[in-house]
């Protein structure tokens, strides 16, 4: 949901580990980070586009409501960093109760024009509201055991402080 400042600190860390990350960036955040934005990219890491505006309601309005809001995060990725994003992740998951009724013509067009959309299959549980950042580390791991490739989701919104915090004994 970035990026932040919570994705400079990611970066550090990342950086400190030799790991590299996927951002989903969000595009008002992006054009306010620039140089967060570009920091990402010249580290090795890898950027998909999860909307610009991050407001449910607007972009799922409609299967052009989305491309619209995507094609903004789109450009100012591309602007910013000179690579053009071929992923992206669904604000809520592919199939959420805004999603629910067309989420297949989006995935269907995003295919067209090249895209691959990522969901997650672990979660650190760190969009909850009572989270600290032993829960966040327990979650990670939890939700992971057992699986060949892991997708954990994680987010560097300013708020998510114990994300941060909890980061070097989840790449441990």
């Amino acid at each position: 949901d970035g990026p932040s400042d919570r994705t400079v600190e990611i970066l550090d860390i990342l950086k400190a580990q030799n790991v590299k990350a996927t951002f989903f960036i969000v595009g008002k955040e992006g054009a306010k980070n620039p140089e967060t934005l570009k920091r990402i990219t010249d580290e090795g890491h890898s950027v998909g586009i999860h909307t610009y505006s991050h407001v449910y309601s607007s972009i799922y309005e409609s299967v052009e409501s989305y491309l619209a809001d995507f094609n903004q995060t789109y450009q100012i990725i591309y602007e910013t960093t000179d690579v053009k994003p071929t992923i992206f992740r669904f604000p809520g998951g592919s199939i959420n109760r805004y999603t629910s009724l067309f989420y297949e013509e989006i995935i269907a067009e995003m295919t067209r024009r090249g895209f691959t959309y990522y969901d997650w299959n672990a979660s650190s549980g760190d969009a909850s509201s009572s989270v600290t950042a032993n829960s966040v580390y327990y979650n990670s791991i939890q939700s992971s055991e057992g699986k060949d490739r892991v997708i954990l989701l994680m987010h560097d919104s300013i708020s998510k402080s114990y994300t941060v915090a909890a980061l070097p004994n989840i790449i441990e």
